[in-house]
């Protein structure tokens, strides 16, 4: 009888024990499960925003590069020589530019991993300034526009150069791409809560149903957010940029009467001094 009772009580404890531990991988099992599907859905997102990405940002290089190829063509039947000299210079820079943009995209690729922790240094502004302006040189001038930039001389950033320079581009692109015989500026300035960057605009404008939308996204910006469909891309992307080096932005427009993007929280520091001003750096997924 002891015996039976005591053979009962084991193979119940063998029961219990055999159940929780199948509740256990039950349990791991699941969590694997919603881990690789959390890391699909983020491989997905991630790749539907790379491949909008290199179709917005390609558009502008390679509509600049067929006209171009289309001016040499014509050179090159009426035998004129320098022209044509000319013309393969200028398609070999726009090439340059268009690889210039692929890294761009592998940086961002990288940047929208939830562990990316960009490399920040100083550097001079007025070096990358000027590289846009070379940069948008002739796309502008497609446009009738001119590019201008308003900054202190000797001013140094600290911060990713790659991801600014990303930032920058995407701004004066599309500013470039809405505005036609006016003005696309870039400026630099110190405002009461710190430096400044604004890329402002003449051009058309946005509609208020647009500006909401941008407004809405930049209120809230998270690693790998989806893609919003009717909405400016340039700006989800930047949103993401700026997100990851933990810049505020801000956006102010009006249909009609142009566009301005400011760019908040930049730490300005020289390598040859002291630091000259440090904002803080506040991530624009928390409000201040």
């Amino acid at each position: 009888m002891v015996l039976t009772v005591v053979s009962l009580l084991a193979f119940l404890l063998w029961v219990r024990d055999r159940y929780f531990r199948l509740d256990l991988a039950k349990r791991e099992l699941e969590q694997q499960v919603e881990d690789l599907s959390r890391r699909l859905e983020y491989s997905n997102g991630l790749k539907q925003k790379i491949t909008m990405m290199i179709a917005h940002d390609l558009q502008s290089p390679l509509h600049f590069l067929n006209v171009l190829s289309d001016h040499v063509s014509r050179f090159a039947a009426n035998n004129q020589l320098p022209e044509v000299k000319a013309g393969t210079e200028e398609i070999k820079k726009a090439t340059s530019n268009i690889h210039a943009f692929v890294k761009e995209v592998n940086l961002w690729a990288r940047s929208q991993h939830e562990n990316f922790h960009p490399a920040r240094h100083s550097f001079s502004f007025n070096e990358l300034a000027g590289e846009l302006q070379q940069f948008f040189e002739d796309m502008v001038l497609l446009n009738k526009n001119v590019l201008l930039v308003d900054c202190p001389e000797d001013v140094f950033v600290y911060t990713n150069r790659d991801i600014l320079k990303a930032i920058l581009r995407n701004l004066i692109d599309n500013a470039n791409k809405h505005t036609r015989g006016g003005e696309v500026r870039l400026v630099l300035t110190n405002s009461e809560n710190g430096p400044v960057l604004i890329v402002r605009d003449n051009g058309s404008g946005m509609l208020a149903s647009e500006l909401e939308k941008i407004q809405r996204r930049l209120s809230n910006p998270v690693v790998n957010a989806p893609v919003e469909p009717n909405s400016r891309l340039g700006y989800q992307l930047v949103a993401d940029f700026a997100h990851t080096l933990g810049f505020t932005m801000s956006v102010k427009s009006s249909q009609g009467a142009g566009t301005s993007v400011s760019i908040g929280g930049l730490v300005m520091h020289s390598p040859f001094g002291s630091w000259l001003h440090s904002a803080e750096v506040i991530g624009v997924c928390q409000p201040d």
